[in-house]
């Protein structure tokens, strides 16, 4: 049977399966085989143990406890979003057979070492143990997401496309959107303590030295070498103690400025005004914006197709014995 997948479809199918069993006094509320099949989606075979994993994640995403009794619209509404990521990921995975989908190993490492950044050694291992995810498990979960990227960038994103007479008249209507904040270009040193500091605040008030001499020869930040220049930064982009250096004119030096890092002295050898931006300066923000909302469309239009196409076959008599 070919169905139109949605929440209210399935809101109303629970709620009569699950009070129709409240009315015969939960006499169907007993545990099923793991191995009996709830769901068919185009011939593949969804068994209770693989719908019951979805549900126990379900719960704890909504801090559900194991032993906690859910109320009727609860236990519905949980139900209809496994069944909802169940049909959706079984139809991404046989779409990713079907088109031959796959990732390179060194596409795959690449994920994983981006997805381990900001952990220290052995402390993903503890998060995911936690979790009762297994390292395999995890791993898994990052190839699958490569591979449903990859068919949504072949199927839906690939196929959009914007004009430059659209980003035009988007940035004609909402040019006021689109401005510059105000910019500065400044010289910068950093040292380890309060004394070199005040040594080199002294050379550049007695004008002993160039400040960027002084930077080349004393500055542990990176830009050192390069005299101290940081280049053109706005509000934002730089730590918050550094927000003082926009009221600073050009050529003027700053106050000391004390941080985890160490001791700053900054010098602003340049300002660009506050400004708006012109149409080609504004294209790459525009496009991104208007290629969002378009391959969000595209994507919905190409699922619901997936969904209405597919054959999906229900065991309600099993399903409402789920709790």
């Amino acid at each position: 049977m070919k169905i139109q997948f949605n929440l209210s479809f399935w809101l109303i199918t629970l709620s009569i399966l699950f009070f129709h069993s409240c009315s015969n006094n939960n006499s169907s509320t007993s545990s099923i085989a793991g191995d009996q099949v709830l769901l068919t989606i185009n011939e593949e075979n969804i068994t209770a143990k693989q719908f019951k994993k979805e549900f126990e994640r379900q719960k704890k995403i909504f801090r559900v406890q194991s032993n906690q009794k859910l109320k009727p619209e609860e236990l519905i509404w949980i139900k209809t979003r496994v069944i909802d990521e169940i049909v959706q990921n079984t139809l991404f995975e046989q779409e990713v057979r079907e088109n031959n989908i796959s990732v390179s190993q060194e596409e795959f490492e690449e994920a994983l070492s981006k997805a381990r950044t900001g952990y220290q050694e052995d402390v993903l291992e503890k998060v995911l143990a936690l979790e009762d995810i297994s390292l395999e498990n995890w791993q898994n979960s990052i190839k699958n997401k490569l591979l449903i990227n990859k068919l949504i960038h072949q199927q839906v994103n690939s196929k959009v496309a914007i004009s430059d007479e659209a980003l035009r008249s988007y940035f004609e209507i909402n040019s006021e959107k689109f401005h510059k904040n105000e910019q500065v270009k400044a010289l910068h040193i950093m040292v380890e303590t309060e004394e070199e500091i005040r040594q080199i605040q002294k050379e550049l008030q007695n004008k002993q030295n160039f400040f960027s001499a002084l930077a080349k020869e004393y500055s542990l930040g990176p830009e050192g070498a390069e005299g101290g220049d940081l280049g053109y930064f706005e509000a934002g982009q730089m730590p918050e103690e550094f927000d003082d250096v926009f009221k600073l004119k050009i050529d003027k030096i700053s106050d000391i400025i004390r941080t985890p890092y160490g001791f700053h002295l900054f010098k602003v050898v340049d300002k660009i005004p506050e400004r708006k931006m012109n149409f080609e300066e504004s294209k790459k923000k525009i496009a991104k914006v208007l290629l969002h909302d378009l391959q969000d469309k595209a994507f919905q239009k190409w699922f619901l197709k997936l969904k209405e196409n597919a054959d999906i076959k229900i065991n309600y008599d099993s399903l409402e014995k789920i709790i």
